[in-house]
């Protein structure tokens, strides 16, 4: 067991690795390994809780994510807002496709409400899918190579064709009557959608705490809820962060009590039927949490740490690990500064980011594969 504090636990909120033995693929594109320092957008006044991040990575040198705490998406390290409508302060770019197409949630001023959307580069405005409306949950949204987008509508998950709901994602059949969708995680090329679900209550017969991934298949269908990394302890939750074109989803368990911090990656593969794998730690690191899957599922990304007598004895790691190979880590531009890997491409690029007491930085590693080292 690891020790920590509430505040730091919170501060590790981040990203780690899982495994990833995904199905050969064939080789990436001729690149230069590189890091790029993305720009920030100017300091203005947010009124949200969006953490900067890079979120995804589309077509040629496109990222997308978070910029002091608004919506943003860079060309190479350049960065650009994604204009807000009036009375919206902050937000965050979720997703892009292989056409251009983003997907995001924005948050409106003073208020919990949220709205989902779509943007394409060069837009006047952004296209709302959604009513504001609050939620006790974070509200992403994700689209596929289709068009199709999937996210939170308030607590209602929901799946939008064209601007227009077209599904409400039910749970799978013969879930516990008091279950509840509580985010949606990720959309692969095909549409098949991922989420989450959690069951919180008491029986005659004791406790019931069941913490879960939930996948709906492309086109229609009853869902899949697929089996947790454990049960019957509250103080662990599982979360899945990303499912790839077969339909591999990655996530991780997290465990969070008093000064308890532990987080291990996971790995469940279709048809869903089997317990889903471990992935092993960073050497040097005891903890590591999954951000994110490439689209072939060759390569998972994320971040390694430790946490020791509440603090952290080394910084974290942005971890890289293809098939079934050792967990690597990827450099970052600042000697001794903490990492994270928080999305992967299929042509070898690597979203994360950089942080120290001197600040931090959004970052891309371009030609991953040839910058991961697998000495940790």
């Amino acid at each position: 067991m690891k020790h920590t504090t509430a505040a730091a636990a919170a501060a590790v909120a981040l990203a780690g690795l899982i495994t990833a033995a995904g199905p050969a693929a064939a080789a990436p594109p001729p690149c230069t390994p590189d890091v790029l320092r993305l720009e920030a957008l100017p300091a203005g006044a947010p009124g949200g809780s969006f953490v900067d991040r890079v979120n995804a990575l589309g077509k040629g040198d496109l990222a997308v994510g978070t910029s002091r705490q608004q919506p943003a998406y860079w060309r190479g390290a350049r960065v650009h807002a994604v204009p807000l409508p009036a009375g919206y302060t902050s937000g965050e770019v979720r997703s892009v496709n292989a056409k251009g197409l983003m997907a995001g949630t924005l948050k409106q001023a003073g208020s919990e409400n949220r709205v989902l959307f779509t943007y394409r580069q060069g837009a006047a405005a952004v296209r709302l899918l959604s009513a504001p409306a609050p939620s006790p949950y974070e509200g992403k949204a994700f689209v596929s190579d289709t068009g199709h987008v999937a996210g939170l509508d308030g607590t209602v998950a929901r799946e939008w064709v064209n601007g227009q709901p077209v599904r409400t994602l039910e749970l799978p059949p013969g879930s516990d009557p008091q279950a509840r969708i509580t985010e949606v995680n990720g959309i692969n090329k095909r549409g098949d959608i991922l989420g989450s679900a959690l069951v919180h209550h008491e029986t005659q017969d004791g406790f019931v705490y069941r913490s879960y991934p939930v996948v709906w298949p492309a086109g229609g269908g009853p869902a899949r809820g697929l089996v947790p990394a454990s049960e019957g302890d509250y103080s662990r939750t599982t979360e899945p962060t990303g499912i790839d074109n077969a339909g591999t989803v990655v996530g991780h368990e997290s465990e969070g009590w008093r000064d308890i911090r532990r987080d291990v990656g996971h790995l469940w593969r279709a048809p869903y039927t089997a317990a889903p794998a471990p992935s092993p730690d960073l050497p040097g690191q005891s903890e590591l949490i999954a951000h994110a899957i490439s689209p072939t599922g060759r390569v998972v990304v994320g971040m390694a740490y430790s946490w020791e007598d509440f603090g952290y004895p080394k910084p974290t790691q942005a971890t890289y690990r293809t098939g079934n190979g050792p967990v690597r880590t990827l450099p970052t531009p600042t000697a001794g500064a903490h990492g994270e890997a928080t999305s992967v491409s299929g042509d070898d690029r690597v979203g994360g980011a950089e942080w120290s007491p001197a600040g931090g930085r959004l970052l891309v590693w371009t030609c991953a594969s040839k910058q991961a080292d697998a000495k940790g």
